[in-house]
């Protein structure tokens, strides 16, 4: 599968940014809501230059949507969006990923933040390491629709040629029980799009949050989706 030249050089300007080793980084939330000194290891996604931030502010502004709730922060990288629904009041949070680096990373917030006795950090290939069921799922999955490049292990995070995400949408059947938050920018057309894909497993759209993203290394319109599957209950955003 090939990218088109724009998406291209949108993957280059982002691999060429995560050559970093690790960091800790203030990240505004919402004006007077800011996580402090949030870590950032090397192979793992920048949450701050992406639109990882944008979702994050984005469950941030929308706490009925995890209080109380067990979540699962599927490909947790940095585990930035675990870590504010933990903030937002969430029961027990499930962070889960494929990547050592991500896996040792997400440790490493829950222990800065205090969130030990509510997280459980994982991992795995999708849900292979999680154990029950979730009223909400966060999946920031990969936009771009190639394969990964060799050598480069945070670009897994960035492409797939369009196979995970319908893993992700028949998986995520037997472990949620409420929502599916799922994010997208739209440069990189409809192979990864959950607005495109997910209706084909049979969930609906239940909510649509669009903006331009003008800041960053990745920018444009960006969708955030809420997705139930049938039978799953009504809509948590307001």
């Amino acid at each position: 599968m090939s990218l088109t030249l724009e998406q291209q050089q949108q993957i280059e300007r982002q691999i060429a940014a995560h050559h970093h080793q690790k960091y800790e980084v203030d990240i505004e939330l919402a004006p007077g809501e800011t996580l402090k000194q949030f870590a950032v290891h090397r192979n793992v996604f920048r949450p701050e230059l992406t639109t990882s931030k944008s979702l994050a502010q984005f469950i941030a502004s929308r706490k009925q949507l995890v209080y109380q709730k067990n979540v699962i922060d599927m490909g947790s990288g940095s585990c930035i969006q675990g870590v504010v629904m933990a903030c937002c009041g969430a029961s027990a949070i499930y962070f889960s990923d494929i990547s050592s680096a991500a896996v040792e990373n997400s440790l490493d917030n829950v222990r800065k933040f205090a969130l030990s006795e509510k997280s459980t950090v994982v991992q795995g290939n999708l849900f292979e390491s999680v154990k029950g069921e979730a009223d909400l799922i966060v999946f920031n999955h990969p936009f771009f629709p190639d394969e990964p490049i060799e050598g480069e292990p945070v670009s897994a995070a960035m492409l797939d040629p369009g196979v995970l995400i319908h893993r992700f949408l028949e998986e995520a059947k037997t472990y949620c029980r409420g929502s599916i938050i799922m994010p997208f920018l739209h440069l990189a057309g409809e192979v990864n799009d959950p607005g495109v894909q997910a209706p084909r497993h049979g969930l609906s759209i239940i909510d649509k949050f669009t903006c331009e993203v003008d800041n960053g290394l990745q920018r444009g319109r960006f969708s955030i989706y809420e997705l139930k599957y049938p039978g799953n209950g009504s809509s948590s955003v307001s």
